[in-house]
């Protein structure tokens, strides 16, 4: 977490900002915590989306943006949030770029690339589904429109916005590096355990979409590695080396697929203890 917090700490006095860490761990806060521009919130064994959850609904201020324990932003961050917000006033949520800062192993790339290579520079794709890794809302919206069912999810609820008239926009300016290498069999049982949660998540709302996810992981995991291979080749500097992590990328969906089948079917069993 400390890499997340490290990095967005010395912006804060910058934008008179307040950081508000929702933490798991059980942990003791750190002593900086108390200040008043930080709050720790200590949950424990809570969810990911939990923490989240309580994040948003803890923060003060005009502008909410989040990240998470894997991202480092970068020293400009809150800066960029705050002038893409005051430029695009009718912007409900702003997405912006997810940089990959693992970079030695195929694996690490496969990871990157399964998790973020639509928000991978230049620049995000407008029409992608964000995750929580750099994004940031006005406040008044996550008041107006409730965060229930599965759009608990961020993904979710920004369909839900698109869906309500609000607009979602995509940016340049704001941006994170994604930092996690963890081996081939932390990486694995990660996916697997992430796609039997947010299945769990969404099974209390199942359309059709979600019970062909259910009953051919094998097709769904197919279409999204051929997706994410298309995605790739809109973006220059990381087409080959997407291509080389190609077998990774496969199984990485695989294992999802699989764990949202299982998820969707019996229910998220352990899985959100596997997470963080």
């Amino acid at each position: 977490m400390r890499l997340s917090v490290d990095a967005v700490r010395p912006q804060l006095r910058q934008v008179g900002g307040q950081l508000v860490v929702a933490d798991s761990s059980g942990l003791a806060a750190p002593e900086w915590a108390t200040g008043d521009d930080a709050i720790w919130m200590s949950i424990p064994a809570a969810t990911p989306y939990e923490l989240r959850q309580a994040g948003y609904a803890r923060a003060g201020g005009d502008i909410v943006a989040v990240t998470e324990d894997h991202c480092a932003a970068a020293p400009d961050w809150l800066t960029n949030v705050l002038a893409e917000h005051e430029r695009l006033p009718d912007a409900a949520a702003i997405f912006g770029v997810v940089e990959n800062g693992s970079q030695k192993h195929m694996i690490d790339w496969a990871l990157y690339g399964v998790g973020y290579i639509t928000a991978a520079p230049p620049a995000p794709n407008p029409d992608s589904h964000p995750s929580h890794a750099n994004l940031s809302f006005k406040a008044h919206v996550l008041r107006e429109v409730a965060a229930t069912e599965d759009a608990v999810l961020e993904f979710r609820y920004l369909e839900r916005l698109r869906n309500s008239g609000y607009e979602v926009i995509a940016s340049d300016k704001p941006r994170v590096t994604h930092v996690q290498s963890t081996g081939v069999a932390t990486t694995s049982s990660l996916f697997f355990h992430n796609g039997r949660y947010i299945a769990a998540t969404r099974r209390q709302r199942m359309g059709r979409m979600d019970w062909l996810r259910a009953f051919a992981p094998g097709l769904l995991a197919g279409y999204r590695t051929m997706r994410t291979l298309q995605i790739a080749r809109s973006k220059p500097s990381l087409t080959a080396v997407m291509y080389r992590s190609a077998p990774y990328i496969a199984m990485l969906h695989v294992l999802h697929a699989t764990g949202e089948s299982i998820g969707y079917l019996t229910g998220p069993g352990d899985s959100p203890r596997h997470l963080h």
